[in-house]
């Protein structure tokens, strides 16, 4: 080396010494490293700083710094979850058998003249407007299933505390001990379900429980509360609709008892079992004693024109005439008037008869019309009746259908991961705003 070029350098060296030392512009952090971790919201760990001094150039590494908060807050929210998620469905979750059963609720089909009349112009309605849709009664048994009353109807012959509470159950999926009657309906609601399927009104009912048999007995339990609750709504439909039809009924042989027993009230009274025939009766001879007057006038008038006023014939003719006046005053007397033996007259007693006659008839009328409306209420109640028509009876399940141990087991770390993102985006947007 020459002593120009030693120079030179030794010149380099004290500039070097007596120098300030001076900081470099960090290493930048490169890739798509930095880009992941500004996405999810972390900043990246500042880079090494290169410091030029009197004796060289010297490398600082940046400060330690601590765990980020998204890593640990994903670690405990999502990773340790599906772990312990999957750790139960593996391992401790107890199998749940399922019992299906499907039934329909029909009301009787009961028709009449005037029913068909009006079914096949509802047809014709029908058919060109909405479809038919399930009744009210589909989702009254529904709703009754989902309720506390079948809890109380069913615990009369089952125990379903010790049903929800079998040593097969784990310590997640069983009845907590000591349950109220709400958390038991709460717990009730989760493990049957009920549909209804609309167009056709039919009710698809599941049940579940920890032993095969058990899942068979609370499904027939539940098929014979529901047959239950159709029988009494029935019966409360025909009772209400049949009650008022017997109390008219009641009411109008009432009145047929009382017009009978005042019309034999009266005939013992006057002593005729039917005035009409009695004066049908006191007409006929009243007629007949009329034409014979006639006949003895006639022949009176002969004999007086042949004989003597003392002629016999004559006398006997007179005498007979005068009997037959009398006879005829007295049946005259009957009919419009007070009679000679003083009994009632029969004009009298028919105007009483007839009316009393009318009452009764009258009665009977309304009586008629009473069991008529009675039969058509019958009818009309046991329209109203519905019945339960089971097409799919319970079974006796073979394989647990719960719980859903590798479809739990990945949805929910997929739900948790989506969770935990949406709040891990709206942080480092409030992050990001406030630097």
């Amino acid at each position: 080396m020459d002593v120009k070029s030693e120079a030179t350098t030794d010149e380099r060296r004290a500039e070097l010494a007596t120098a300030e030392p001076k900081v470099v512009s960090p290493v930048p952090a490169g890739g798509a490293l930095a880009l992941v971790r500004r996405i999810v919201g972390r900043r990246p760990p500042p880079p090494p700083t290169i410091i030029e001094g009197a004796k060289g150039t010297i490398a600082v590494a940046a400060p330690r710094t601590r765990p980020p908060v998204y890593l640990i807050s994903f670690l405990l929210l999502v990773v340790a979850p599906a772990f312990a998620a999957a750790v139960y469905f593996a391992f401790l979750a107890s199998d749940q058998f399922v019992a299906e059963t499907r039934f329909a609720v029909r009301s009787a089909q009961i028709e009449t003249l005037g029913d068909k009349l009006n079914s096949a112009l509802s047809s014709i309605t029908v058919s060109i407007g909405t479809p038919v849709m399930a009744g009210q009664d589909a989702y009254i048994i529904a709703t009754y299933i989902r309720s506390r009353a079948i809890i109380d109807d069913l615990s009369k012959t089952l125990d379903l505390r010790e049903i929800f509470r079998r040593p097969e159950a784990d310590f997640w999926a069983r009845l907590k001990d000591g349950a109220s009657v709400e958390e038991l309906l709460a717990y009730w609601q989760g493990m049957v379900s009920v549909y209804v399927d609309a167009p056709s009104g039919v009710l698809t009912v599941n049940v579940r429980a920890f032993r095969r048999e058990d899942a068979l007995a609370l499904s027939q339990a539940v098929i014979a509360a529901s047959e239950a609750l159709a029988n009494a709504v029935s019966a409360r439909a025909r009772d209400d609709a049949m009650k008022r039809a017997e109390s008219e009924v009641r009411r109008s042989e009432a009145q047929v008892v009382a017009a009978l027993g005042d019309l034999r009230a009266f005939r013992d009274k006057e002593g005729m079992i039917d005035p009409v025939s009695a004066a049908t009766s006191t007409g006929t001879l009243l007629t007949a004693a009329l034409g014979e007057k006639i006949k003895l006038q006639n022949n009176l008038f002969v004999a007086v024109r042949a004989m003597s006023e003392d002629a016999p014939t004559v006398q006997a003719l007179k005498t007979r005439l005068e009997g037959l006046d009398r006879q005829i005053d007295d049946l005259k007397s009957k009919l419009t008037g007070a009679a000679t033996d003083g009994g009632p007259s029969v004009a009298g007693v028919l105007s009483r008869f007839e009316q009393l006659e009318l009452q009764r008839e009258f009665a009977e009328k309304l009586y008629e019309m009473a069991q008529d409306g009675l039969e058509r209420a019958r009818q009309k109640a046991e329209a109203q009746a519905i019945y339960v028509t089971v097409f799919v009876p319970p079974a006796l399940p073979q394989e647990a259908k719960f719980p859903q141990r590798l479809a739990l087991s990945l949805l929910i770390p997929i739900a948790l991961a989506i969770v935990w993102g949406i709040f891990a985006l709206i942080g480092a947007a409030v992050e990001d705003h406030r630097y």
